[in-house]
């Protein structure tokens, strides 16, 4: 009898002779394996899941130390209604091999359905899912299932996990299950940088403290350690870590790193602890060295390494900056196309591409109509065609400004999205420092996509007496967040040319080196800050409040 050919009988769905195909076979021959796999699969399709397991008990039984075997045993079981037993098999299989999938699965899926189909351990079976999406990150089956079973079984798994943890307060399992379950509820795991939505940061800030909890018990537990310094430096951007909880997290990422140097998350988390204790040049030191571990194609792809690379705050840095007019004369020209009247007032200024300036620039030179008529400004457009040069001539007989003009035309060729985009962001502050020099005039630097809500002008008689008005987010985000300048004031002062002549050089030197990397633009205004205010301490700065400045609305990420 041709076992081949009852298969072939089975794959082109003649069950009928199949099925009396392989029990003919097994008359003859006796617990071939093949043969009783083949059967069982067959009666399964034909919906007898109790016959199906009978037979494969002895494939199980004749290959005792097989954790697959163990693990389809256990689904036949599950379909016989036979739960406990499932439970049995599928951990023989783990016992087999702790990191088998098919059995974690399996046995995730039978712990999460409540009696009589599965055991109801809702919060057993999140960890089993848990551990396979530490395996198989992208298993979409395992995330799926435990996003539903978060979703509908938040309350009993919140329920079983304190009970776990009021029974023995030490438990890494109960404080691992709540910090997961708080993670997930406050939002947290679907937000990126730069993602508007609501998020419960309090309960962030719980999960983070249940995982402190877990980390004290057991340091360095591997499956919790990376998570716990993940969300670390998700609170840690959203301004929601004091510098307690840095603290901790400081020093687990320090013995992170003795034992993987080239760990782009644990070295982050080290630098803000450096830089939240005021040691901005200790943070840039640190974060040059460990970047010199990686080579340069590595670079993009290690997170917030890419942000600290920008960062330099040592003076020998800055007395190796070039002088600006050469940094200058090594860009595209910028051509001043159509110049501003002579005046004494503070001159708004804003700067972007041509797609951005079709994109925002309506709004905004409205908004700055309406708060400010008459006002003075200067648009720097990056690669222009005359069709936008004639939306100009537009906007000019619709609002009541006095419009300035200048443009330039950068070679991109080779230059990824990110980088042109990241151009845009930060060329534009070399362009005001030039128009500062041309004009001698205070001047206002806003963001294209934002919008005014006051007369920006009046900003004169407070920040008389400063070089600079800035921006500052009082929550220390990092060294790349801390001087939002979707809003910078530029005074008429020498303090204030100087200031602006090494930001531009600054984020100059980082675009001829051809790898500037985003926010660069944000980080050269708080390096040079620093800088400044150790050599300089007589600059004179007006901080406003970024989350309650009320003379711009912005948007996204600042």
């Amino acid at each position: 009898m041709d076992l081949g050919q009852i298969i072939r009988s089975h794959q082109q769905g003649d069950l009928t002779q199949a099925e009396a195909g392989y029990r003919a076979f097994l008359t003859a021959m006796p617990g071939h394996l093949q043969a009783l796999q083949m059967l069982s699969l067959l009666l399964m399709q034909t919906r007898r899941p109790a016959e199906a397991a009978d037979h494969f008990r002895q494939v199980a039984a004749a290959q005792p130390d097989s954790p697959d075997q163990w693990a389809n045993y256990a689904s036949l079981l599950r379909g016989a209604g036979r739960p406990e037993d499932a439970e049995y098999a599928c951990r023989r299989a783990l016992a087999l091999a702790p990191a088998h999938v098919a059995g974690a699965y399996n046995l995730a899926n039978l712990l999460a359905a409540p009696p009589p189909a599965g055991t109801g351990s809702p919060l057993e079976s999140a960890a089993w899912y848990q551990r396979i999406l530490a395996v198989v990150p992208d298993h979409k089956q395992a995330r799926n299932n435990l996003e539903v079973l978060r979703r509908k079984e938040a309350g009993r798994l919140e329920v079983a996990a304190c009970r776990v943890v009021a029974l023995d307060p030490q438990s890494v399992r109960g404080h691992d299950a709540l910090a997961r379950l708080h993670q997930y509820r406050s939002g947290l795991l679907d937000w990126t940088p730069g993602k508007a939505m609501t998020l419960d940061l309090g309960l962030a800030v719980k999960a983070f403290d249940h995982l402190h909890r877990v980390q004290t018990v057991h340091p360095d537990e591997p499956g919790s350690l990376r998570l716990w310094l993940a969300l670390a430096l998700d609170l840690f951007q959203l301004g929601a870590l004091d510098d307690r909880r840095l603290s901790w997290a400081a020093r687990a990422a320090w013995r992170r790193l003795r034992g993987d140097p080239k760990d782009a998350l644990a070295a982050s988390i080290v630098g803000y602890h450096v830089y939240r204790r005021g040691r901005l040049t200790l943070a840039s030191k640190l974060q040059m060295r460990f970047a010199a571990r990686f080579a340069d194609a590595e670079l993009d792809g290690a997170g917030e390494l890419g942000s600290w690379s920008m960062l330099r705050a040592d003076d020998a840095f800055f007395e190796r900056l070039p002088p600006l007019d050469s940094v200058i004369a090594r860009l595209p020209e910028m051509t001043i196309v159509a110049d501003l009247p002579e005046g004494s007032g503070p001159v708004i200024m804003v700067s972007g591409d041509e797609i951005y300036v079709r994109r925002f620039g309506p709004d905004l030179f409205r908004s700055i109509g309406e708060c400010s008529p008459g006002a003075s400004v200067v648009l720097n457009v990056v690669s222009p065609t005359p069709s936008l040069l004639g939306m100009l001539g537009e906007w000019r007989r619709l609002y009541p400004l006095s419009i300035g003009l200048s443009t330039e035309q950068p070679d991109f060729t080779a230059w990824s999205h990110a980088q042109r985009v990241t151009y845009y962001a930060c060329a534009r502050f070399i362009r005001v420092q030039q128009w500062h020099r041309h004009l001698g005039r205070p001047l206002i630097l806003i963001d294209l996509d934002a919008t005014t809500r006051s007369d920006l002008r009046l900003l004169a008689a407070e920040t008389a007496g400063f070089d600079l008005g800035i921006l500052h987010d009082r929550r220390r985000r990092g060294p790349f967040r801390e001087v939002p300048v979707g809003f910078v004031y530029y005074n008429d002062t020498p303090l204030a040319g100087q200031y602006l002549a090494t930001v531009a050089a600054y984020i100059g030197h980082f675009l001829l080196e051809g790898r500037p990397q985003w926010m660069l633009d944000q980080t050269a205004h708080l390096a040079a800050l620093d800088w400044l205010g150790r050599h300089r301490p007589d600059l004179r700065i007006h901080r406003y409040d970024f989350q309650n400045f009320p003379h711009c609305a912005f948007i996204g990420e600042k």
